[in-house]
């Protein structure tokens, strides 16, 4: 089986919740708002205003379904190595780190919520973000503490919202490795606190891999979309018979602490 692992740690950050920001990294300064506002259309049925378009055709500001949206040109890589550290945890993509250091400018995409909820503020995020990346020059995308490629993005929001489902994938990073060259897998959720959520760990688990990523998955689609709040000492299972033990403690592959459900 294969074996994953992860060597660097996420930023901490409160758990305050929103507001939704992300990064597309383009290859060259160049962005089409046309193209934007054209793609919006046909993906979501997203209307955007001609007087909502600004800054010589850079920079999008708009109240969609009463939350405040903006995607604007950055002609300049992200600054620091904030990118590149972040795309050293995406075991997914082996080409991740390599793209990211050849950006050369970036889309900034942001939601504020407003009176809507969390929910419905990262959904039209998920969506903002999935058109862009149909950009020409876009390459990647910075999100959830780690770097992400453009078809996998844009094919988990498609999937997902098109089903009626939460774009989970698009929300939050699963991280997954092993401590013992494979004979336990463990894991670790990122983007959770967007949600004004805790973040969840499972460590050295004896199920598989995939069994691993499932329940952290299926778990956090829970606590945001029902808006739960797991508790240190309580238990947590998908059917009658299980229930796994939560506890509150630091935590391992993360920032700050973590909720780990025994499984």
């Amino acid at each position: 089986m294969e074996q994953f692992e992860t060597t660097e740690e996420h930023v901490e950050r409160e758990s305050t919740g929103g507001p939704f920001v992300s990064f597309v990294l383009l290859d060259k300064v160049e962005f089409s708002v046309e193209q934007l506002v054209a793609d919006l259309q046909a993906d979501w049925n997203i209307t955007i205003d001609e007087t909502d378009i600004s800054g010589e055709q850079n920079t999008i500001v708009c109240t969609i379904d009463d939350m405040l949206a903006t995607v604007s040109l950055m002609p300049a890589p992200i600054p620091g190595d904030e990118a590149i550290e972040n795309a050293k945890t995406n075991f997914r993509w082996p080409d991740a780190v390599a793209v990211t250091q050849a950006h050369q400018a970036h889309l900034l995409v942001a939601v504020l919520p407003h009176d809507k909820s969390l929910v419905d503020a990262g959904v039209l995020m998920v969506k903002l973000c999935a058109s862009a990346l149909k950009q020409p020059h876009a390459t990647a995308i910075n999100t959830v503490g780690s770097v992400l490629a453009p078809d996998f993005y844009i094919e988990c929001a498609h999937d997902s919202l098109q089903e009626g489902l939460f774009p989970i994938m698009n929300l939050v990073f699963f991280g997954l490795y092993s401590r013992d060259e494979g004979k336990t897998f463990s894991g670790y959720t990122f983007g959770m606190s967007y949600f004004d959520k805790l973040e969840m760990e499972i460590l050295d688990s004896t199920n598989t891999v995939g069994e691993v990523l499932e329940l952290l998955m299926d778990t956090a689609i829970y606590v945001i979309t029902s808006d739960v709040t797991l508790l240190d000492g309580e238990t947590i299972g998908f059917s009658a018979e299980q229930k796994l033990p939560i506890t509150y403690s630091p935590a391992y592959a993360i920032d700050g602490d973590s909720l780990k459900i025994g499984f």
